[in-house]
């Protein structure tokens, strides 16, 4: 069976065909009842809350949970509260939406919501849903709701990767890699990666593009931040940004998050407030886990705000010794290629990636090289592009030069 790198675009219809197939033998639905009817709701923009407290009243799982997380201290009430009604004003329609969704929506996806994987994994979604909310409410509040959704599916199809792959993934997930490195793996070894599974169970559930879209692309660095706050394209960032953190069981962080690079330009957060974000999410994260104790374990976090920050610092810290011992390392840089943006870069092992974004900064292609075997023409003609007189090929085969000095 070929790597997942190795297949052409024709080939990919039949791999989600396939992969469709295989999620309905392992018993993921085709459309979740009452996921799918929540998922309506928050699409419908007359729905109120009333709508939302009676499709949970009448389950009692959900509703005791609810109430039990509005009297948590993260809420501070005096009065306790005891009834779901009560509950739903006190949460908000934004977090009821999202937590809602999440709920039904995670035990959708969960084929083995035994198994030590899925488990360890929902539980790290939890926390990057709730990073991913309070993100966007510092920079689009508007998109809180749908922040904190996709934040939670990122990494919905690694334990459904595990079950169809079996012990290969095993070995993979055994490595304990940080989540971009983890998922190179899969895309040049497995015949198909977790980010397969959640575009074939987005298709398969009918997802609206703002929330597909966005967890679809998170493995793929966004395009230079402009002036848009189209909510798609923030988004977008946000997922890219949420899905570099992932967290190991016992509350440790596999990468040093939040990566203040990436936050500063793809979202243009400051380091200041990196921190108020990470304080504010740890709060939510601990109230909202509990929620989802169907599918997640929990994560040891007692101290996770004071370890974040201090990441942050140890990060900042690390950049600039980098910048001192290396002032000469070249960045991504942005060229026309086909009448279109085309970003490069220098990865890991000698890599370099170059993808390919159309006119509403949406990705179409990406292709990864050694930098001896290509040159400007033969990445635009991987990439799928056509010759253009705006092509910079000069430019572009100058960056490559300084790569490979």
């Amino acid at each position: 069976m070929k790597a997942r790198c190795d297949l052409s675009a024709a080939e990919l219809t039949d791999l989600y065909a396939d992969i469709d197939r295989r999620l309905g033998g392992i018993g993921i639905e085709t459309q979740p009842g009452v996921a799918m009817r929540i998922l309506d709701l928050t699409q419908n923009p007359d729905a109120g809350m009333l709508d939302y407290a009676n499709i949970i009243r009448n389950d009692p799982g959900l509703t005791g949970r609810l109430i039990r997380l509005s009297n948590s201290a993260f809420f501070a009430q005096r009065k306790a509260v005891t009834n779901i009604d009560r509950a739903c004003v006190l949460l908000g329609m934004a977090r009821l939406r999202s937590i809602a969704l999440g709920f039904y929506l995670s035990k959708a996806a969960s084929a083995d919501q035994s198994a030590k994987i899925s488990r360890e994994v929902w539980g790290q979604s939890v926390y990057r849903a709730c990073l991913a909310a309070e993100i966007a409410r510092s920079v689009l509040p508007s998109c809180a709701p749908e922040a904190f959704v996709i934040g939670l599916m990122l990494d919905s199809g690694i334990p459904l990767v595990h079950k169809l792959i079996g012990a290969p993934f095993e070995v993979l997930y055994a490595m304990d890699l940080p989540a971009p490195k983890s998922f190179n793996v899969e895309y040049t070894e497995n015949p198909f990666t977790h980010v397969d599974i959640i575009t074939t169970m987005m298709r398969r559930w009918k997802f609206p593009e703002l929330l597909a879209k966005p967890v679809m692309w998170h493995h793929t660095p966004p395009p230079p931040m402009g002036e848009s706050r189209e909510p798609l394209q923030v988004l977008y960032r946000i997922a890219y940004y949420v899905g570099s953190v992932t967290l190991r069981a016992d509350g440790t962080p596999k990468v040093k998050p939040p990566i203040a690079s990436v936050a500063k330009t793809h979202l243009g957060l400051d380091s200041s407030t990196l921190e108020t974000i990470a304080t504010k999410c740890t709060g939510e994260f601990d109230a909202v886990l509990e929620l989802f104790a169907d599918v997640a374990d929990p994560l040891q976090v007692p101290d996770l705000a004071s370890r974040v920050h201090q990441q942050l610092v140890d990060v900042l810290d690390e950049q600039m010794a980098s910048r001192l011992g290396d002032d000469q390392a070249p960045g991504p840089q942005n060229f026309r290629l086909g009448g279109l943006t085309v970003m490069v870069r220098a990865e890991e092992g000698g890599q370099v990636a170059a993808y390919s974004y159309d006119v509403n900064g949406e990705p179409m292609s990406s292709y990864r090289f050694q930098l001896a075997s290509e040159s400007p023409a033969s990445i635009r003609e991987s990439l799928g592009l056509e010759a253009d007189p705006t092509d910079d090929l000069d430019a572009m085969n100058e960056y490559l030069e300084s790569l490979a000095a």
